[in-house]
């Protein structure tokens, strides 16, 4: 008898599994991880995102902002969640190419424990400063970081592009700039504009408001190429000269890696179908990103190449975030 009511759970159990496997997904809400705080670049996109994919596909997308260590407390959430799509990430490079090769305790390997769905877009580092700081221009700004004793800057965080290139402006430039983190674009903004700090270096959708209101002087985009969204502001190499000192930013959508392939496809679909439609692209574009797209494939790539360029970088200048 005993032997048989175990016979017995086992099949009921398999058939519960099965009855749960052939739900056709998803068949319950979706938490979307943002990896940075509420009003910045990510929770921008990401609430956009969940608002069309529950229009796409009939279920809640909640999104949960997990800010903290540049991106890697809600990268390291969505590494360790059960691997059936209904906890996905939104965030950015930072915690998929740069906290890797300058973290020895890094608690997830973004190419072993996340899968790449979509690269969703793009968006301009922009310097900027309060208007009562009297800093006019990038040159002025680096003429003052060369004589102060550690002008204070903000960032999004440690260990992002932004990070990285105001070091590397440090080593090669000879300016002082002292690195003051935020857990996010949205409240290193908040503290540029309430004149809490002079300096940040941000990417552009929590400042573009700002600097179109004039609460906030843009003095460079951190690109090769002028930004169409700042189309006045010039380069660092036009407004310096200074060469090959970029901040990459962007931003896009994993999931654990060991999430089943149809799964993936379906949110890598459905994701891209929702950044194709137009209203969401002028929406994006108006709150200062760059729609591009990319298949899970593409952005597979990118995250190889930006880490190996990372890595090299980091090395050569013996950098570690403090």
């Amino acid at each position: 008898m005993r032997t048989l009511c175990r016979l017995l759970f086992v099949l009921v159990s398999a058939c519960i599994a099965a009855a749960a496997a052939a739900q056709p997904y998803p068949s319950k809400p979706v938490r979307i991880i943002a990896s940075f705080a509420a009003g910045g670049g990510v929770d921008l996109m990401a609430r956009l995102i969940a608002q069309e994919l529950q229009k796409q596909l009939g279920q809640p997308f909640i999104v949960e902002n997990r800010p903290g260590a540049s991106g890697s407390i809600g990268a390291d959430v969505v590494a360790k969640s059960a691997p059936d799509g209904y906890t996905i990430l939104a965030g950015g490079n930072p915690e998929l190419t740069f906290m890797p090769v300058v973290s020895d305790n890094l608690p997830y390997d973004p190419q072993r424990d996340l899968a790449p769905l979509v690269l969703a877009a793009n968006a301009p580092s922009v310097v900027v400063t309060h208007p009562a700081s009297g800093i006019t221009s990038m040159a002025q700004l680096i003429a003052q970081a060369r004589s102060a004793q550690g002008l204070p800057y903000g960032t999004p965080g440690r260990g992002t592009p932004m990070h990285l290139a105001f070091e590397l402006l440090n080593a090669q430039s000879g300016t002082k700039f002292t690195h003051v983190p935020y857990k996010g674009g949205g409240p290193a903004t908040n503290d540029v504009v309430a004149g809490q700090i002079s300096v940040a270096v941000i990417n552009a959708p929590p400042v573009l408001p700002h600097i179109r209101s004039g609460r906030l002087r843009a003095l460079a985009v951190m690109q090769g190429e002028r930004s169409a969204l700042l189309a006045d502001v010039p380069t660092l190499r036009e407004a310096t000269g200074i060469e090959g000192i970029l901040a990459p930013a962007w931003f896009g959508f994993t999931a654990p890696a060991r999430v089943p392939p149809d799964i993936l496809a379906k949110l890598e679909q459905e994701i891209r179908r929702a950044l194709a439609d137009p209203e969401v692209k002028a929406k994006l574009a108006g709150a200062g990103l760059d729609v591009v797209a990319l298949p899970a494939a593409r952005m597979a790539e990118v995250i190889r190449t930006e880490s190996a360029y990372n890595a090299a970088t980091i090395q050569r200048l013996g950098f570690r975030p403090e």
